[in-house]
């Protein structure tokens, strides 16, 4: 006894140095040796399943490895392995050799895979009592940042794109709850999950699983007018501490999520991946650490929601109030907050003919100011709103300066039955040459969904310091013209202040804007430019941020604004000189 005490005090560290079962390494493990696993299929029962090794896959991943075996009991004939199995402890002569992890799609046998219980513990030993005060997430430095562009751009950047194709073989999360509909659930193409519309007993009389390993736990991704949460099973506690899943959530490091004890309604045979309809039932702690080899948490500890509001005024007849808690979490609050918006909106507004959505709205930061929300749909597709939103909120998120703290969300949302919609048909000058120092009246031609065109002026103020030269005249909507970078400098963003500062001074595309652009001659040092050195020295310097870019840079040297109050769409321009 004092030797296995000892054994699992040095695999698992101080910190998790408590009484536990005897442990086998991978190493011991030999195909055809027969097991058993524990799992809840139906209500709050944990179950046996029986297993045969049928080999152990060494570098699965660099110094990893992976127990591959044919799993039979239960409803797993006619399932395969379930989503929401994950983290199912397997036991060979009674003792832990890890979790089960991972699945094959579309396959016809219950063939899977079991992270070994050495790996969980080694990556897991150090649970922290309190919740990260830093987000772990780097953004990489580009020019400008892929994510702050897309922000800017009215758009938000799926999970493929931050985060990279996930494991094929890793059993997809399920996440139950609310419904959501098919445009919804785009937002979170890339991630491996798997919806299932099931009631959320939120403090209900269903039975929960007990918490001790086989258990079924759910992490509460958000509550209130919609709910949403991600299950798995319990693969070992010791005392207030928890290890789940046998892979990872994000991969994150130190986390504060929330963690409630759950039920399993039913389960749902797929060809292509079945899974576990699981409820989260009570709270019963947080999730800290997040690693490849699996989730830890502690019993008892309170993980923090931010709260989000949203009101829908129906064409100013009567407004709904909805109030949700998400998960504040780098990768998944933007998300969260999209979904919410975005089936709000499929709820309560027309999915046929005219409509026109605007929102404003404010994201409180502490000890920041807060950011402003004004944005204009004209069209029934609501996930163009949400992924505004979800787009400001991931640059934020991933801001490489400190983590935020978001104190709530709140964003008013009118929806109108008419298309407030105007086109940039074109755009003419009085003159084709302008003096630097002098006014230049743009003449914009816009053009209703009916046809109907009015003409409307700008004023651009063309500044003295402007070089002598062309010049282009941009005149569109604040997305249009971001996504054409009429301004190649280097954005200087120094802090979350500065983010915030850019993302509240952004173009809108409710308003028209005309933009004078010139390009000009210069090479980039250490983020600083060097101005009107030689061809021949520029090609040794190298552009902003780049060795082998030499070209012309544009930079906006003047503007003005028309607001209309509804959607604009479309971008023209001219070519002035400038004396």
């Amino acid at each position: 006894m004092k030797l296995v005490a000892l054994a699992f005090t040095l695999l698992f560290g101080a910190s998790l140095c408590a009484q536990g079962p005897a442990t086998m390494g991978a190493s011991e493990i030999r195909a055809g040796m027969k097991g058993y696993g524990r799992t809840v299929f139906q209500g709050g029962k944990i179950e046996r399943f029986d297993f045969e090794v049928l080999g152990v896959q060494k570098n699965a991943a660099p110094g990893r490895s992976r127990i591959m075996v044919r799993a039979s009991g239960g409803p797993l004939a006619e399932t395969g392995i379930l989503a929401g199995m994950s983290g199912s402890p397997c036991y060979i002569d009674g003792k832990l050799i890890g979790a089960l992890s991972t699945g094959i799609a579309f396959e016809k046998e219950a063939i899977g895979g079991i992270t070994p219980i050495a790996e969980m513990l080694d990556q897991l030993r150090d649970i922290p009592e309190t919740a990260p005060s830093r987000t772990p997430l780097i953004l990489p430095k580009l020019e400008p940042p892929k994510v702050l562009k897309s922000a800017l751009t009215g758009q938000m950047l799926d999970f493929r794109a931050l985060m990279g194709d996930p494991d094929p073989q890793a059993l997809s999360m399920s996440i139950a709850g609310s419904a959501l509909g098919a445009e919804v659930q785009r937002l979170w193409a890339g991630l491996p999950v798997t919806f299932a519309a099931a009631p959320v007993m939120s403090g209900s009389r269903e039975e929960a699983s007990p918490l001790e390993p086989g258990g079924m736990v759910a992490v509460t991704l958000m509550q209130g007018d919609l709910d949403l949460a991600a299950a798995g099973t319990i693969t070992y506690v010791s005392g207030k501490r928890i290890l789940l899943f046998g892979h990872q959530l994000f991969n994150l490091g130190p986390v504060d999520l929330p963690l409630w004890s759950a039920t399993v309604a039913s389960t749902v045979a797929s060809y292509q991946s079945s899974f576990k309809m699981a409820m989260p039932v009570a709270p019963i702690g947080a999730l800290r650490l997040d690693r490849s080899s699996g989730v830890a948490g502690l019993l008892g500890a309170e993980a923090r929601m931010v709260p989000l509001r949203i009101g829908l005024n129906l064409g100013g007849k009567r407004t709904l109030n909805f109030r949700f808690e998400i998960m504040d979490h780098p990768v998944v609050t933007p998300a969260l907050a999209a979904t919410a918006v975005a089936q709000t909106l499929e709820a309560h507004t027309r999915g046929l003919g005219f409509q026109s959505l605007s929102m404003q709205g404010n994201i409180k930061l502490a000890g920041h100011p807060a950011i402003q929300i004004e944005n204009v749909i004209a069209d029934l597709n609501s996930l163009r709103m949400a992924q505004y939103v979800g787009g400001i909120l991931q640059a934020v998120s991933f801001n490489p300066f400190e983590r935020p703290v978001f104190e709530g969300i709140s964003l008013t949302i009118k929806a109108e039955e008419r298309l407030d919609l105007t086109g940039i048909a074109g755009i003419r000058l009085l003159k084709a040459r302008a003096k630097r120092g002098e006014v230049l009246p743009v003449l914009v031609t816009l053009q209703n969904i009916q046809g109907v065109r009015e003409t409307a002026t700008f004023n651009i103020q063309v500044p003295s310091s402007a070089a002598k030269g062309k010049a282009i005249l941009m005149v569109g909507d604040g997305f249009s013209l971001m996504a054409a970078d009429p301004d190649e400098r280097m954005i200087e963003v120094a802090s979350l202040n500065d983010m915030v500062r850019i993302l509240n001074g952004a173009l809108r595309n409710n308003h028209a804007y005309a933009l004078l652009v010139q390009a000009q001659p210069g090479a980039g040092l250490r983020g600083s430019r060097i101005e009107g050195i030689p061809p021949t020295v520029a090609s040794l310097v190298g552009g902003d941020g780049a060795s082998s870019d030499n070209r012309l840079q544009r930079r906006i040297v003047g503007r003005a604004v028309l607001p209309l109050e509804r959607e604009v769409r479309g971008l023209s321009q001219l070519e002035v000189e400038i004396e």
